[in-house]
């Protein structure tokens, strides 16, 4: 009984391990998506690009494709007739890695925007502070407003002072 349902078990992850390779494949490209192409074999040609808003990028040798709408298998199988003009029976591996969440944070008090990148959704919800609740993913921008109470003292200090010296010569003045 135990053998089969460790028999059962291996068999679920294999498939399940299969329909994410595949529903990886099937991913249509964007602008903003982040590739790695490497070319096994020639490391001059092995390059990182992020997908422009007009859906190419821009590749050594071959020069600027539109891959916005194709999948990464399509996209694999035109880099390898591509660069087989040019290569003997080239191995193109291309990896689409995470884009980055943005945090745009707004100091409310001294009315400054601060843009910082985050590779990471724990990263982002540092940034993004303790009192964010939205959710968050990657590619994603996302806005924040940080010291949002004013304080009183940096806000006020030269009106007390001000006010101190003019009690203060005041004072000096009617005790002659």
């Amino acid at each position: 009984m135990k053998k089969i349902i460790a028999l059962v078990l291996v068999i679920n992850i294999i498939l399940l391990g299969s329909a994410q390779v595949v529903g990886a494949s099937e991913y249509a490209l964007s602008p903003n998506d982040q590739l790695e192409i490497n070319i096994i074999g020639q490391p001059d040609l092995t390059t990182k690009q992020v997908v422009t808003p007009d859906g190419t990028i821009s590749l050594p040798v071959i020069g600027r494709i539109k891959v916005a709408g194709l999948t990464l298998s399509q996209l694999d199988e035109y880099l390898s007739s591509e660069f087989a003009k040019y290569i003997k029976k080239p191995k193109i591996i291309v990896y689409l890695t995470t884009r980055p969440i943005y945090i745009v944070q707004h100091d409310v008090r001294k009315n400054i925007w601060d843009i910082k990148e985050a590779n990471s959704i724990e990263e982002a919800r540092a940034l993004a502070g303790k009192d964010y609740s939205g959710t968050i993913a990657y590619g994603e921008t996302i806005t924040v407003e940080v010291n949002k109470k004013p304080d009183w003292w940096e806000d006020n200090w030269y009106k007390v002072l001000t006010g101190v010296a003019v009690v203060a010569g005041v004072y000096a003045t009617l005790n002659r």
